[in-house]
């Protein structure tokens, strides 16, 4: 389903009405943006929009910025170390954008590309898979470690399977969560690290089988995690075999066939408040736990929202504009607007108003909001 072509816009395949009152707006319409408006390559890694208002996209074919409507190409002509662009991260303090990439991670300033690689830095690795700033330092997930860069000093300090808990080096995300840190590794599970005191505590999946959860909500649902989310006191992990959240307490876990999670292989989870966004193979997912809005794309390229919630029939409506894929691997979301990295194109979903009494993330909605303990 072919949408129609704006003069200097996106395809825009048409428009929604608002949803029911639910715990998250749902999303009226899809834009999609692709080559012909200006992005680099088709296949979407990741995608944030920076404090200024700028939109930074990360492609398998360089990263791009979108200021006043166009699309601005930042290549390796341009200094970026490599043109498949992983994973991307503001720094609030000084305005610099970061970039992790296939070979080695670069830094954005004013302008300028500065490069930094395993071998003229303190990198544990030139495979860079999560980015995440704290206060003063930038933390870097790559295939051979947890790398530190202290920004104030350029000192590094590298955290692996030597010095740490964690079983094997392949790190494939790492979030900010006050004064902590969230660290998903391969195989491993989730790592909480306390940098003031230098404490490592494990999250690991009791089950100890891979493929399936033989006992759910009693841990991470695999030790195999592919993101991690943070938000209101509440920890998400993304695996290959399913979805967990643990909100300091305990751990509730959702796999398909079992729960309305779409797939068992997620890519990608963003914490708004108590609300996850939920990036699969099989399309996107928008859940505080209890109610869920699945979003996908038809094979004949029509639109599909399935609301399910408990107690109540699955409802599922047929929208007039779809993702561009079902393949989703990257999110950034705020109260209005979401936008989603796909392997076939960047998708911008505008959201509904919410009709509940709050929005998401005040008292209405999220009445307690629940911190880790440090046991």
């Amino acid at each position: 389903m072919l949408g129609l072509q704006l003069a200097g816009g996106p395809r825009v395949r048409s428009a929604e009405t608002a949803g029911p009152d639910l715990p998250f707006p749902l999303i009226e319409r899809f834009e999609t943006y692709g080559a012909a408006e200006g992005l680099p390559g088709h296949k979407i890694q990741c995608v944030t929009r920076a404090s200024d208002g700028r939109l930074w996209v990360g492609t398998y074919e360089g990263a791009a910025v979108r200021e006043n409507g166009r699309f601005h190409l930042i290549s390796t002509n341009a200094g970026l170390s490599h043109r498949m662009v992983m994973c991307l991260v503001e720094d609030p303090r000084r305005g610099d954008l970061w970039l992790g990439t296939m070979r080695g991670l670069n830094r954005y300033s004013a302008g300028r590309i500065t490069t930094y690689t395993q071998t003229d830095s303190g990198l544990p690795n030139n495979v860079i898979y999560g980015l995440a700033i704290m206060n003063d330092s930038l933390w870097v997930a790559t295939a051979a470690g947890l790398g530190m860069l202290e920004l104030k000093t350029g000192s590094w300090k590298i955290y692996d399977h030597n010095n740490t808990v964690m079983h094997e080096p392949w790190v494939y995300a790492v979030k900010s969560a006050g004064d902590r840190l969230f660290v998903g590794v391969w195989g491993g599970g989730i790592l909480e690290f306390e940098p003031a005191n230098g404490i490592f505590k494990e999250h690991r999946d009791p089950d100890r089988d891979m493929h399936f959860d033989l006992t759910p909500d009693d841990g991470p649902v695999s030790d195999v995690t592919s993101w991690i989310a943070w938000d209101a006191g509440i920890l998400w992990q993304s695996t290959y075999f399913g979805l967990s959240r643990y909100d300091g307490s305990r751990w509730r876990t959702w796999q398909e066939k079992k729960s309305p999670l779409p797939s068992n292989f997620v890519n990608f989870v963003w914490a708004r408040g108590p609300v996850a966004w939920v990036g699969t193979d099989r399309g996107l997912a928008v859940t505080d736990g209890s109610i869920w809005a699945n979003y996908r794309t038809t094979d004949q390229g029509t639109g599909m929202l399935e609301i399910a919630a408990p107690g109540r029939p699955v409802e599922n409506r047929r929208m007039t504009t779809a993702l561009p894929n079902n393949f989703i691997h990257g999110i950034w979301v705020d109260d209005h607007e979401a936008w989603l990295a796909t392997a076939d194109g960047l998708a911008h979903a505008f959201l509904a108003a919410p009709r509940t009494a709050g929005k998401a993330g005040d008292a209405k909605t999220n009445p307690a909001t629940p911190s880790f303990g440090r046991n």
